[in-house]
């Protein structure tokens, strides 16, 4: 082989590492990205922790973050993306519902019963709830009657108007009061359609609590800009009844 030809196979061969090399990053890459569009998609990113209307407020991305994250845990992973709590934006997303009207068996959008609320706010973020109160009670992975071992999140059930000693009315727990032993939830009541009731307080709630109940949430959540953001203050229910 001339000295002419073996230095063309080297660079031939130069080449083909490189191209290999360059192949294998570009894959490695493209795995990554998929692995990052597969976590997205999986999640349901919708975080009605909104900031369009404070952006039109401040024009400053600087302030709106600030805004957004102060005083809440979150997370940034390696593409800088912020992940913020789901619990959080699942709390957001029931709250949006307020004054939303009772009708019995609905499941939303436009009204809602009990357990029809609950489920359609858990499916939002991808956590399909059985169809019933009673069901949504039996198959919590975890359930207790200790308020002391509530989380924001938790279901909350009730003894319904039938008389039964059986659960007939569920709510979303939405704020925990440790040093009270006390919590608020909210829930599509018959009086009132959704608004969120102090526990304990009314009797008509104390004499038929039935227990907690648990569904495991992902822990975080892909934080993106949506529609708007809520920062009214919560209706609280003045009346008792479902």
């Amino acid at each position: 082989m001339s000295k002419k030809c073996y230095l063309c196979a080297m660079v031939m061969s130069q080449i083909k590492k490189c191209l290999l090399l360059i192949f294998c990053m570009t894959f490695s890459l493209f795995v990554q990205a998929q692995e990052l569009d597969s976590l997205i998609f999986n999640t349901i990113v919708t975080d009605l922790h909104t900031v369009d209307s404070l952006y039109a407020e401040h024009n400053d991305t600087a302030v709106v973050d600030s805004i957004i994250l102060a005083e809440r845990p979150y997370r940034i992973d390696t593409l800088g993306s912020y992940w913020l709590p789901l619990v959080d934006s699942l709390i957001c997303y029931a709250e949006s519902y307020y004054g939303c009207p009772y009708h019995y068996g609905s499941k939303g959008p436009n009204s809602f019963d009990c357990s029809g609320f609950t489920g359609f706010v858990f499916s939002h973020f991808g956590i399909q709830l059985p169809s019933s109160s009673t069901y949504q009670f039996k198959e919590a992975p975890f359930t207790t009657e200790c308020i002391d071992s509530v989380r924001q999140g938790d279901l909350i059930f009730f003894m319904g108007r039938n008389g039964r000693k059986s659960v007939g009315h569920v709510g979303i727990v939405i704020d925990v009061d440790t040093a009270n032993h006390a919590c608020r939830f909210i829930h599509a009541a018959t009086h009132g359609g959704v608004i969120a009731t102090k526990f304990p307080s009314y009797a008509y709630y104390n004499q038929r609590f039935m227990g907690f109940g648990r569904y495991e949430l992902p822990e975080f959540l892909l934080y993106y800009k949506t529609e708007k953001i809520y920062l009214d203050e919560t209706i609280e229910n003045t009346s008792d009844g479902e």
